[in-house]
């Protein structure tokens, strides 16, 4: 059989045709980058809680000085005495900037009264009248006396500590000598006496503590703290102090606490880009702080958000015309400022098209759609060339609808990792603590490969520092 030319025709034809109703392919959105805004950090006024044992340092103190005093005058005419007074260590409190240091002595003491003595015997002088004796403590159990000092400490310009060690209150008679010679009170007297050695053991305090530098604790403290930090893959934690301060001091027993204040610019980048090193600056007026406030761009890969997707879109269908129309599949990318959907469907057509719309998200649900995702302008041109019936709001209104993903986890975790990436020993017993307070998503940017999260996050470092 010969067929004519309109016949040979369509033989060519139809099996083109068939194909067009069949599946639809049109071009893939041409892929292009947008630039996405630099983080610009504010100013963050961090506390770093610092506490530090001064426990060696009265200990030092007690061990430079006797615990064991004694004294012997034996004048004709007067009171004569000999004591022995031995202490115990320090029992130590504290609150603010003040140390409570206090201990039990235990004393003996003999003595004997002569109220009038005479050289006219020629042999030296001697007492004329019956001498008066009695001892206390000594032969049986000792007698008592709590001792206790205050120490008020404050911090010197150069980082150095500075005391005054007084002895208050006065020392406390816990077992009384009730013994009075010449109108004299004999356990009064011993305090007279033993107050030059106690107020040297004072000065010893002032020395030690005097001696003791916290300027090699903030110089540990900077350099780590201005130190480029991984942190997992999230990035580069530089935090860029610029200015330091220290609180008040606050004592609770021997550990000396305060806060060094840093003011700083965190700066979290993908790459490694360490800050020049810069020296400690010196000592600014303390102003408390309630944290840092940093901006983090995270990222979320779109495998993980494709599958998301996939999850409430694949199966879903929509009837247009006659027609059936269902999602297959679903893969996104990014281009520019927007997300790219691929959609692979079936139905009375297989094929695939592609939707474009902007990231919105909603900080109060942590839900991130595209309200205004619709065909992108190549699908639209193959649709209405091959299969006009798709060209639907439908379809977009049906994906539109389910094509969201929630950060509320995303945000728990990056918490999470960020704490336990921060939270470190830096060496030198230095040791920090970080504490995310909140995480919150401030703007999301495509990229070709990846979603940049745009967060800031509010938190709290405290730092054990071991001297």
């Amino acid at each position: 059989m010969i067929l004519k030319p309109t016949q040979l025709l369509a033989v060519f034809l139809l099996p083109v045709l068939l194909y067009s109703c069949a599946a639809t392919k049109p071009l893939a959105p041409a892929k292009t980058a947008a630039d996405i805004p630099k983080l610009v950090q504010p100013l963050s006024n961090i506390d770093v809680p610092v506490t530090v044992d001064l426990k060696s340092y009265f200990v030092q103190a007690e061990n430079s000085v006797p615990t064991k005093y004694s004294d012997n005058q034996q004048p004709c005419e007067g009171l004569r005495y000999l004591y022995t007074f031995t202490r115990t260590p320090f029992t130590i409190t504290g609150n603010n900037n003040v140390v409570n240091l206090k201990f039990v002595g235990s004393y003996g003491i003999s003595a004997s009264y002569c109220a009038k003595c005479s050289s006219m015997f020629g042999s030296g002088p001697q007492c004329i009248v019956p001498v008066v004796s009695a001892q206390c403590g000594i032969g049986e159990a000792p007698r008592r006396m709590e001792i206790s000092y205050q120490t008020t400490i404050t911090v010197l310009p150069d980082y150095h500590l500075k005391s005054k060690t007084i002895l208050y209150p006065a020392p406390r008679p816990i077992d009384r000598c009730n013994i009075l010679m010449g109108n004299i009170d004999v356990t009064d007297r011993l305090i007279q006496f033993i107050t030059s050695p106690l107020n040297d053991l004072g000065k010893q305090v002032d020395d030690k503590v005097a001696a003791y530098n916290i300027k090699p604790i903030i110089d540990q403290l900077w350099k780590n703290i201005a130190t480029e930090t991984k942190i997992g893959d999230v990035g580069y934690v530089s935090i860029n102090p610029e200015s330091v301060r220290l609180s008040n001091f606050s004592l609770n027993g021997s550990h000396l606490n305060f806060s060094v204040g840093l003011s700083a610019k965190p700066v979290v980048t993908t790459v490694s880009n360490p800050p020049p090193a810069k020296p400690v600056p010196n000592l600014t007026a303390y102003t408390p702080a309630k944290g840092f406030n940093v901006y983090l761009d995270l990222l979320e890969n779109y495998d993980h958000l494709t599958k998301m997707v996939n999850q409430q879109v694949v199966g879903q269908s929509a009837d247009i015309a006659g027609k059936q129309f269902i999602v297959d599949n679903t893969k996104i990318w990014g281009s520019g400022s927007q997300i790219v959907m691929q959609i692979d469907f079936k139905g009375s057509s297989t094929g695939t098209i592609y939707l474009v719309g902007t990231p919105t998200y909603n900080p109060t649900t942590h839900e991130l759609s595209f309200p205004d995702l619709t065909f992108d302008l190549q699908t639209k041109a193959w649709m209405l060339k091959a299969a006009k019936w798709m060209f639907n709001a439908k379809i977009t209104e049906m994906i539109r609808q389910r094509a969201s993903y929630n950060f509320t986890s995303f945000i728990a975790d990056s918490k999470k990792r960020i704490q336990t990436e921060m939270s470190r020993d830096m060496g030198n017993g230095v040791h920090t603590d970080v504490s995310i307070r909140g995480l919150d998503i401030m703007a999301i940017y495509p990229t070709e490969e990846k979603l940049i999260v745009r967060t800031l996050s509010d938190g709290q470092i405290k730092v054990k520092v071991v001297m």
